[in-house]
């Protein structure tokens, strides 16, 4: 009994309790109760008449219980039990095991916990059912994969939209029907309002037009919308150019939206006029030759830059004329550019020369590409001065030569393994100076373009002598 006296449960006057009572009260308290000898042996079982565990556990009676466990829970029950063994003033942690399969029963995990329960040597494991915390597990990770997957698709969906957007030449807006504020939109609407996306995300759509007091913008779109005529509201721009809205209404998330498609009300893509500008710019002021020539090689127009590399007064007295006049094999430099170009749709770095009007010549490489445009294709022509490459190949062309015939001579005196080596040391060799040649002999730029460490570049410099050289020179 328990009383505010000196009788108390520390006071070791614990009333006498009957067996029968303590293996219920075992069996209440725990899911499964096992009384296990020290070498292992299940001396007793007690099973919770209420818990989710079925009976059938008497047979475990006079067996080892790592007989019972599946073979990865067999060590950690062998090793918790020896601890609880050696040490008998220190208690060991609960341990989770898991009970083998049997005809029609799954796995059994269960959280046990380990207590002396006399001097025989006996030990009293109290067990906890870990399948709802199992189950509840497997339901978390199911929600998680789920959600995940969600986001995934959602990630999906938004990388599409992007992409759509970015593509349309059309200025594009998102508005919310009930606010009028820009939720959304793509470059070329950048490019139409001559404003920064963070300055566009957020402000209300009337700010981008010059509207009458009166006129509701917002009311007036959701009107055209809904009315599923198709039609268009053509409205003035706070820059001053008439731009056509038309708009499409739709929901999201409970809320109306609006999809807004903009252009000029002359119908010219705003992204194709600036890039027309920019080309026209390069056309002009670019440092290569470019020339538009016909199928048959008849020159339509050249900039600046091919006037210079050929000594041509002025552009109107290249027009009309072959572009085989300038090549330095002629028809034949012309008919193999312009095959090659019909055929892939573009030919990089054809190496030729280019004759000048006063019959100059100065090596050059062409690119050329096939432009379906009109009635009839044309080719369009880059054209760069590769004199100064041509000098650079030229001298490491002849420390290939000196170096490839003492590799030439090797043949019949070495091994095929310590010939391809030397070769290897040749290519790397002439690598190390054409890098550094273009370069100006600037390590860190020759560096940076093989790929290597300024430290790797100087011990390959040494290696080849071409660091001696260098300060030679």
């Amino acid at each position: 009994m328990m009383s505010q006296g000196d009788k108390t449960w520390t006071s070791g006057l614990i009333p006498m309790i009957e067996p029968e009572i303590v293996s219920e009260i075992i069996s209440r308290i725990a899911d499964l109760a096992l009384v296990v000898s020290s070498t292992g042996v299940v001396l007793g079982v007690l099973s919770n008449p209420n818990s989710r565990m079925k009976g059938g556990f008497s047979r475990w009676e006079g067996q080892l219980l790592a007989d019972q466990l599946t073979v990865e829970s067999k060590p950690k029950f062998e090793e918790r039990l020896a601890t609880f063994l050696k040490d008998v003033e220190t208690s060991v942690r609960p341990v989770e095991l898991n009970h083998a399969a049997t005809a029609g029963t799954a796995e059994l995990p269960v959280r046990y916990s380990f207590h002396r329960i006399g001097t025989d040597g006996a030990i009293l494991m109290l067990g906890q059912d870990l399948r709802p915390v199992a189950e509840m597990q497997q339901q978390l990770v199911a929600a998680q994969i789920a959600l995940e997957k969600d986001y995934e698709a959602q990630r999906e969906y938004d990388t599409r939209l992007r992409v759509l957007m970015s593509a349309t030449q059309e200025g594009t807006l998102f508005v919310a029907a009930s606010s009028g504020e820009i939720m959304d939109c793509n470059p070329a609407a950048l490019t139409l309002f001559g404003r920064g996306r963070s300055d566009l995300i957020g402000a209300p759509l009337y700010s981008l037009f010059d509207l009458r007091e009166e006129e509701n913008g917002i009311e007036a779109l959701v009107r055209v919308a809904g009315s599923q005529a198709g039609t268009d509201v053509t409205w003035k721009s706070t820059k001053g150019r008439m731009l056509s809205v038309r708009p499409t209404l739709f929901r999201a998330t409970g809320e109306q939206m609006l999809l807004c498609q903009i252009k000029d009300t002359d119908g010219l893509s705003i992204r194709s006029d600036q890039l027309d500008e920019y080309l026209g710019s390069l056309f002009e002021r670019g440092a290569d030759g470019i020339v538009f020539m016909t199928k048959g090689g008849t020159v339509l127009s050249a900039n600046e830059a091919f006037l210079r590399l050929t000594d041509v007064i002025h552009a109107q007295a290249i027009r009309g004329r072959s572009m085989g006049d300038f090549l330095g094999r002629g028809s034949v430099d012309l008919n193999v550019i312009t095959e090659n170009a019909t055929r892939t749709g573009a030919m990089r770095l054809y190496a030729t020369r280019l004759v000048g009007e006063h019959g100059s010549e100065i090596p050059v490489e062409i690119a050329t590409t096939l432009l379906n445009t009109g009635q009839e294709p044309i080719f369009a022509m880059v054209i760069r001065d590769a004199s100064r490459a041509e000098m650079v190949r030229k001298s490491s062309q002849q420390i290939t030569d000196v170096d490839m015939r003492s590799v030439i001579e090797l043949i019949g005196s070495q091994t095929l393994k310590s010939i391809v080596a030397k070769t290897t040391d040749v290519i790397e060799k002439m690598c190390i100076e054409t890098a550094v040649e273009l370069t100006s002999n600037n390590r860190v730029a020759a560096a940076e373009m093989l790929g290597l460490s300024r430290q790797s570049l100087y011990v390959k410099l040494r290696k080849y002598d071409l660091l001696k050289k260098d300060q030679e020179e």
